[in-house]
């Protein structure tokens, strides 16, 4: 069968790479479902296996065995206490998931449906109402005796009940903010460096045979979107390889999460050889959607915790925001380690066939904090906040990102635009700007920055006072 006569929904999945579809199929509740949905026929086989053909009660003492009407009334009573218990349980955490995400990002109901312990409750809960609804049409009155049946699903039941008992503490475990904003940063770290560790870090270079001032545009063939979305990935592999095959290099007009209308363009490719560029074979290897993803977007892994933060200083929640400033510069710092930020990407040769959009370190640094910045113009915990994530973030980094961190620091300290209510606050501020300042190399920027704010501070009574 052609790939064209597949469903749009399955070509994406056909022309994607072995963790990319991992990562969509673990964003529903579907996959893990069907999995355990199979083990519990697998289990309602053998139980019919064990007391319609092996007829288990004959091996067994007849402490074991159980009547047809007993199995009956005992399979049909579970049947109901399961489903039950498995409606009150979903429509109790999604009640108080809602309320949660509401409060503090939408992206959390995603979050908690991608965790593995979220996906395994779930199937086990379909699992066991699976197989004793089966079980309760396989029972007939030909039998009288019954063991396997009646033995799995009390057992099933048992296993329920434990999992009830465990969903509900990891449900309010995940929820209490500390281990949210942990959560999120651990689940962008794994989809989001992990994949670029091994889609895109190996082919980046910064010494390419030739750069992109050797392609001039007016030789370029464009390739235009046919849809209209955001981009959720690039399959750098294929295009890498695609590129090879046609000997062509490929300028990428767009970044990851970029939302791109019908007819804007997506890439230019240029090439030595008069031969026909078939543009639809590289127009599917960039996949749109409706929405952003994590898979490859940087970006949209580091919005999540900002999105928390700036949700937490609307409801004056501090310690919340605080609490997401810093898994923020963890989330930096481990960006830093695995991204050389370098736009070219070369095949095996050492050829170049990508160039894609410039990107850098303060620019994440800067996604991560600007939004926050806003809020904390008049407020001196977070300013002060803002300020001890960046000093710690400098002190872990290569030096080439020591002045992006002092520029922005010096920024937010200028920025601030109120006095100081306590002592504390203020040696807090000055403390950990300094401290960047010794790390960055900019003692003497420091110095001089210092003065200027202390003398803001000083006229700002001055003129509250004359205006009021």
């Amino acid at each position: 069968m052609k790939r064209t006569m597949l469903p749009k929904r399955l070509l994406k999945l056909v022309t994607m790479s072995r963790r990319q579809i991992w990562y969509e199929l673990r964003a529903n509740l579907w996959f893990s479902s069907i999995i355990y949905a199979v083990l519990a026929l697998m289990f309602t086989g053998l139980s019919y296996w064990l007391d319609f053909h092996l007829q288990l009660h004959t091996y067994v003492p007849a402490f074991y065995e159980t009547s047809y009407q007993l199995t009956h009334i005992l399979v049909s009573t579970l049947i109901s206490g399961i489903l039950t218990l498995n409606a009150f349980t979903f429509n109790s955490t999604l009640v108080v998931l809602t309320t949660f995400s509401g409060q503090f990002s939408p992206r959390l109901l995603l979050s908690f449906v991608s965790d593995k312990r979220t996906q395994h409750v779930i199937g086990i809960f379909n699992a066991c109402f699976l197989y004793v609804l089966a079980s309760f049409f396989l029972i007939t009155e030909n039998t009288q005796m019954y063991v396997a049946v009646p033995a799995f699903t009390v057992l099933a039941a048992l296993v329920t009940l434990g999992t009830f008992v465990y969903f509900i503490n990891h449900a309010v475990k995940w929820m209490q903010v500390p281990n949210m904003t942990n959560y999120m940063k651990l689940e962008s770290k794994r989809t989001i460096l992990r994949t670029l560790l091994k889609d895109l870090e190996p082919y980046r270079t910064k010494d390419p045979r030739y750069s992109r001032e050797e392609l001039p545009d007016k030789d370029s063939v464009v390739i235009h979107s046919e849809e209209t979305g955001f981009i959720q990935i690039f399959d750098y592999k294929r295009l890498i390889k695609k590129a090879r095959q046609d000997d062509v290099t490929i300028k990428l007009e767009k970044r990851i999460g970029d939302f791109v209308t019908e007819g804007l363009p997506l890439m230019r490719l240029w090439s030595d050889k008069e031969k026909k560029i078939k543009e639809e074979k590289y127009r599917k290897l960039v996949h749109m959607g409706p929405k952003k993803t994590e898979m490859q977007d940087l970006e949209f892994g580091v919005n999540k915790l900002t999105e928390v933060a700036i949700k937490a200083i609307g409801n004056d929640d501090p310690n919340t925001a605080n609490n997401a400033i810093y898994q923020l510069t963890d989330l930096l710092i481990s960006i830093s380690k695995v991204t050389s930020f370098t736009p070219y990407l070369t095949d095996t040769n050492n050829q170049l066939r990508i160039i894609i959009k410039d990107e850098s370190f303060d620019y994440y640094l800067y996604a991560a904090f600007s939004q926050i910045s806003t809020y904390a113009v008049k407020d001196p915990y977070l300013t002060a906040n803002l300020l001890e994530a960046v000093t710690i973030l400098s002190r872990s980094i290569a030096p080439e990102n020591h002045q992006c961190c002092w520029d922005y620091a010096a920024s937010i300290a200028w920025r601030y635009n109120d006095s100081f209510t306590y002592n504390y606050n203020s040696q807090r501020f000055f403390s950990s700007l300094k401290g960047i300042a010794e790390v960055t190399g900019n003692e003497e920027a420091y110095e001089k920055l210092s003065r200027q704010i202390q003398e803001k501070q000083a006229s700002a009574p001055s003129v509250n006072t004359s205006t009021s």
